[in-house]
Order: C-alpha cells, then sequence, then structure tokens
C-alpha cells in the first residue's frame, strides 16, 4: 500500500509539474488529484521542492535506461551513435520537467537541479564514451581524445535540445539528428581521389 501511494503522488506531481510547474502547483492539489492526504506528501518527502527534485530524478534515470536499451539493440559504433542521438531525443521529449528547468528559472530556487541535470549529461557522456571507445577499438572511428569528443558531442546535442524539442516537429527533428550523424561520422571535408 505504501508503495502505491508514493507511486501515485509521484506520477501524479510529474503531470502537474509538467503542466503548471513547481511554482503554480501546490501540495493540496497533488494530494487531492493523488488522492492521497497532505499529511501522507509530507511523511513520504517533506516538501513540494523534495517531490519535485524525486521527479527529476526518475525522469532523468528513466531517460538514461531507455537510451542505454535502444543503444543496445545495435551493434555498429556508427549506428550506436545514431541510434544514440534519436533516443537522447525521443525520451527527453518526454521529461518534461527536465526540460522545463531552464525555462522556469528553478535553478534558481532550487539549486539542486543543477547536479541532477549535470549527472544526465555526465551519463550521457559516459554512453557516448564507450560508444567512441568501441568504434577506435574496431577502426571505424578515429578521435584522439575520446572524452573529449564525447562531451563535444554532448554539448552539442544539449544545445539542440530546447531550439529542437520546444520548437521543432519530430520529423525535422529526425531530419536534423541525421545530418548531424551523417556529419559526425563522415565529416564535412571533401575527398579527394589521390592520383
Amino acid at each position: 500500500m505504501k508503495q502505491e501511494k508514493l507511486e501515485s503522488i509521484l506520477d501524479t506531481s510529474r503531470k502537474m509539474f509538467g503542466r503548471y510547474g513547481i511554482q503554480k502547483t501546490s501540495l493540496h492539489e497533488i494530494a487531492r488529484m493523488a488522492r492521497v492526504a497532505k499529511a501522507t506528501i509530507y511523511n513520504y518527502f517533506g516538501s513540494k521542492d523534495q517531490i519535485y527534485l524525486e521527479v527529476l530524478n526518475r525522469e532523468s534515470n528513466d531517460v538514461i535506461e531507455k537510451i542505454s536499451v535502444a543503444v543496445d539493440q545495435v551493434t555498429s559504433p556508427a549506428d550506436k551513435l545514431r541510434v544514440f542521438m534519436h533516443a537522447k531525443f525521443r525520451y527527453m521529449k518526454e521529461a518534461i520537467n527536465i526540460l522545463n528547468l531552464g525555462r522556469e528559472g528553478i535553478d534558481n530556487l532550487l539549486p539542486k537541479t543543477s547536479s541532477i541535470r549535470d549527472r544526465l549529461f555526465s551519463r550521457e557522456v559516459n554512453i557516448l564514451h564507450s560508444i567512441l571507445e568501441k568504434g577506435v577499438t574496431e577502426g571505424i572511428f578515429y578521435v584522439s581524445n575520446i572524452m573529449l569528443t564525447a562531451r563535444a558531442i554532448g554539448y552539442a546535442l544539449r544545445g539542440f535540445e530546447t531550439t529542437w524539442l520546444l520548437e521543432e516537429n519530430n520529423g525535422e527533428i529526425e531530419k536534423h539528428l541525421d545530418n548531424l550523424s551523417y556529419i559526425l561520422c563522415s565529416g564535412i571535408l571533401v575527398r579527394r581521389e589521390v592520383v
């Protein structure tokens, strides 16, 4: 019974925070929608901020788990890189509370959100690192500094999150990601035949 209540509170909170933001969501409304007493919420979490942090942690873990599963479905490092990018955007689109962090200015009100976002980024970079390392080992990629390259790709993708996920439709995002994947794997230099 306790686990059911906990899940109900978190599921309700996730939806409400995603729709109204943390500032406009009240514990009273969360309790009402989750069909629990407000005191129950305080017993489990202590505050609305703690619920919000747990929601962010769960979204972050969910994104990484789904990306990892998608990447593990393919074998080629080039395919893994392409799948990583597509999966990242597909699952980040579902992690609305993480996406809303920058828009709401929550980092200033609740500094712990930055560490959740940073931890998500580090985990994404670790996946990218393993993909690049496999590609280098198999002679598919030439990368002189794997960690630096993984971080650069991570930062590039993070920069696109806000623009692409908020302004583009899914078809356009897919085209952008395919183009980015091509550039990363093939480069932009003109290949000249050696005579």
